[in-house]
């Protein structure tokens, strides 16, 4: 006799998470959508494991996904494995964001939406009060990028800059 068997489990579907059970349909559409826009292709699994990443809540770790996961089906929750697989895909996608703690366990959370175009970033004349636009799309990126780690997302930017003359004489 085999120690295990050969049969595979049928995949996750999201008709078997239980009544009253899962996260909000309109917060899974808008995850999907951005899995979708990332290249990612919407399988039972990932939109399973949506709704458990949704309910497990901010800064929970792959077990308590997982163990989210098994509250709210009515079989079973896929493998810790095929779960592992996949957030490793929707942090590489930036769909989420991974941290990792003083405890040294990955956490994650859903990465803030990022703006379609580019954030409007301004230099605030010190001496003149004077607002003088500036667009570069490098900066932009470093902005939102900081501004994900803390689970935010920027609208817009100013910073206060003097004429250098000013920075010399002082």
């Amino acid at each position: 006799m085999l120690a295990f068997s050969e049969h595979r489990r049928s995949p996750p579907d999201v008709h078997q998470i239980r009544p009253g059970m899962g996260a909000s349909h309109r917060q899974v559409r808008q995850l999907e959508e951005r899995c979708r826009k990332s290249g990612l292709k919407m399988t039972d699994l990932r939109r399973v494991l949506l709704h458990g990443i949704l309910e497990a809540g901010a800064d929970a770790t792959a077990v308590e996904i997982w163990k989210a996961l098994l509250a709210m089906m009515k079989t079973h929750a896929p493998s810790q494995g095929s779960i592992q697989r996949n957030l490793n895909l929707l942090v590489e996608r930036d769909v989420l964001h991974r941290a990792v703690g003083p405890d040294r366990v990955w956490r994650y959370r859903v990465t803030p939406e990022r703006m379609e175009t580019s954030s409007a970033i301004t230099f605030v004349n010190a001496a003149t009060g004077r607002n003088i636009p500036f667009s570069s799309p490098e900066i932009a990126a470093l902005l939102h990028r900081a501004a994900a780690e803390y689970g935010l997302a920027i609208r817009s930017a100013a910073i206060t800059v003097a004429p250098e003359s000013d920075e010399q004489g002082a």
